[in-house]
């Protein structure tokens, strides 16, 4: 074993299945595994300097979801980790149901050790975290920023910076849920380089945007999943810009208000979708209480639709008859979500092979992850 040089028994740990359980057999397994490990996963914060300078060629870092990060953590990451293609910062304040879940392990763990602060407050990323990983990570492809403060100065580094070292944009999959996020922010990234190779465009949450920018949504040449759940400004003008985004797989227009009436989309929207965008797969409406018969009727013969979800967004007066049509005239259908409540209902008046083959219920509104 002594005589293996380090590069070869990383070599050889690629292939190990139990790369940890190896690297305590001896020292050079554990140099090996040093040197090899490409993704961390970041459960205590306070641990974050120390395996940064273990792990010095990590091209994937997130964090655990009850973890709140910062600014400098982050300009950390950034002066570590030269080679990171991939970030994912997904922080939500845990629920009473979580600590139920999880007793005697993570989150019980932090709440005994006196780091309850790190579950109340949400991470607070913001430009100049950002500013830091687009200039010191060039490879990043993958950002995902969950409830920060990115604003206009955070995107102009992105933009700036992708264009100064590349002759393309690396950015490939971006999620901002910002509530920093303005028409100006967006209408930056859409007319920059980035709009040429950004593919999934996530700004969920970033309740201030308007019309305005969406209509610029289509100068993004590749884009295909687009998610704009809680944009609650948004309209029919913007929905059916949307509409003609040709590239367009996967859509969510999740609505911020549950079982409620305050959504601005109407029929006119999910008609110009039907319509034009014929590479659609997945479509999400949850809450979205614009939806009715004719929003069904018009998607009936889509040759591409696969999933429909419908969690919250079905009323009284709903023609159920219509999601028999839409499983049978849609050849690539193998979906339709809906809330719990209109079980007894959907089980009564729908054709049985649609209840077997396509219906699925849901308990309560859940986070969409299409």
């Amino acid at each position: 074993m002594e005589k293996l040089k380090h590069e070869e028994l990383a070599l050889i740990m690629r292939r190990a299945a139990a790369r940890k359980s190896a690297s305590h057999v001896c020292k050079g397994w554990w140099v090996a595994e040093r040197l090899t490990r490409s993704s961390l996963r970041l459960f205590n914060p306070d641990y974050l300097p120390r395996l940064l300078a273990r792990y010095p060629n990590l091209t994937t870092f997130e964090t655990n979801k009850v973890i709140r990060i910062s600014d400098d953590y982050l300009e950390l990451v950034s002066q570590s980790c030269p080679n990171l293609e991939a970030i994912k910062l997904d922080a939500v304040p845990p629920s009473p149901s979580a600590f139920k879940r999880d007793r005697g392990n993570q989150l019980w763990e932090m709440l005994l050790s006196g780091r309850e602060d790190q579950l109340r407050e949400p991470q607070q990323v913001g430009d100049k975290g950002l500013c830091a990983l687009v200039n010191g990570c060039p490879k990043l492809s993958k950002v995902v920023i969950k409830n920060n403060e990115v604003g206009m100065v955070g995107i102009m580094a992105m933009i700036t910076s992708a264009a100064l070292t590349h002759l393309v944009c690396p950015i490939r999959v971006l999620s901002l849920g910002s509530y920093s996020i303005t028409d100006d922010g967006l209408s930056f990234l859409v007319n920059g380089s980035c709009s040429e190779t950004i593919e999934v465009l996530s700004l969920d949450g970033c309740s201030r945007i308007t019309d305005d920018a969406v209509l610029l949504l289509c100068k993004m040449r590749v884009l295909e999943e687009l998610s704009l759940t809680k944009c609650g400004k948004l309209t029919d003008v913007g929905g059916q810009a949307i509409s003609t985004i040709p590239t367009l797989k996967k859509l969510n227009l999740t609505s911020r208000f549950f079982f409620s009436s305050r959504s601005l989309l109407t029929e006119k929207t999910f008609v110009a979708l039907a319509k034009n965008c014929i590479n659609l797969e997945v479509l999400c409406l949850d809450s979205v209480t614009a939806v009715n018969t004719g929003a069904i009727v018009a998607f009936m013969g889509h040759e591409c639709l696969r999933s429909l979800k419908l969690n919250g967004s079905l009323h009284d007066d709903f023609r159920v008859s219509s999601l028999d049509c839409l499983a049978l005239l849609c050849p690539s259908f193998e979906s339709i979500v809906v809330h719990e409540c209109w079980r007894e209902r959907l089980l009564r008046e729908l054709h049985e092979t649609t209840v077997s083959r396509f219906l699925q219920f849901v308990t309560c509104r859940c986070k969409s992850n299409y």
